[in-house]
């Protein structure tokens, strides 16, 4: 005699956040969360961005392609797969600067939206260069050795090998894809501060989870202000 199925597994939609596209998901079950404890618990940031992923590639329809979705794209849809999983609304704590007190805050995850903006990223170096930059996908994160030892210089530099996409001349168009790591990084290196600091701004605009918030200290009644961004911070 066969088992009962537990659930009919409903299908949502949301929308990819840099394409628009309409995609159809399922909730994730027990054995995608197993999967997920059992990453988290490895401590490995690898491991967890690849079982964040597969989850992802699971409950959704339409395929999901790493090497196509930027890192904004695939943070928001996970969220959107973790509310309609766990809940629609997530507890965080805020630490109050003035003495120390954790606050709890309640945040709708559904609230949380990501805006990718449109048109032209192109960047000019000189009078006769420009550089096409484009926003890093998630498989770039995944092959980047990127976790939370690396500083923020260092995440810097690996972020500007994922952005460059195509230098532009008078003469000739070149795909950074067909030029060889080394080549790269000596290119990058040879901008001054002014042109380094155009491709700095690009980095520092990549569309990110984000939420603002305002409360007032249970303690101390202080007001307190602040922004909570990056995926991590919206799992609880």
């Amino acid at each position: 005699m066969a088992l009962p199925k537990l659930n009919s597994t409903p299908k949502y939609e949301m929308k990819i956040p840099s394409t628009g596209e309409t995609i159809r998901f399922r909730p994730f079950l027990i054995k995608e969360e197993k999967s997920m404890l059992i990453a988290a618990e490895s401590g490995d940031n690898r491991t967890v961005l690849l079982s964040l992923l597969d989850t992802l590639k699971a409950c959704c329809d339409n395929e999901v392609n790493e090497s196509k979705l930027s890192t904004f794209d695939i943070e928001y849809m996970f969220l959107q797969l973790r509310a309609k999983s766990v809940g629609e609304t997530t507890k965080i704590g805020v630490k109050c600067g003035h003495c120390d007190h954790t606050n709890t805050i309640e945040i709708n995850i559904e609230d949380i939206q990501i805006k990718a903006p449109k048109g032209d990223k192109l960047v000019k170096l000189t009078d006769n260069i420009e550089v096409e930059l484009d926003y890093p996908k998630f498989s770039d994160i995944l092959n980047s050795n990127i976790d939370q030892k690396t500083t923020a210089s260092e995440t810097l530099f690996k972020m500007m090998n994922f952005v460059f996409k195509t230098v532009i001349t008078n003469d000739e168009r070149i795909n950074l894809k067909e030029v060889n790591q080394e080549e790269l990084t000596e290119f990058i290196e040879s901008m001054d501060s002014k042109q380094f600091s155009k491709v700095k701004d690009f980095i520092d605009g990549i569309p990110k989870l984000k939420h603002s918030y305002e409360l007032e200290c249970e303690s101390c009644k202080t007001n307190i202000k602040g922004d909570m961004e990056g995926l991590a911070n919206f799992l609880s």
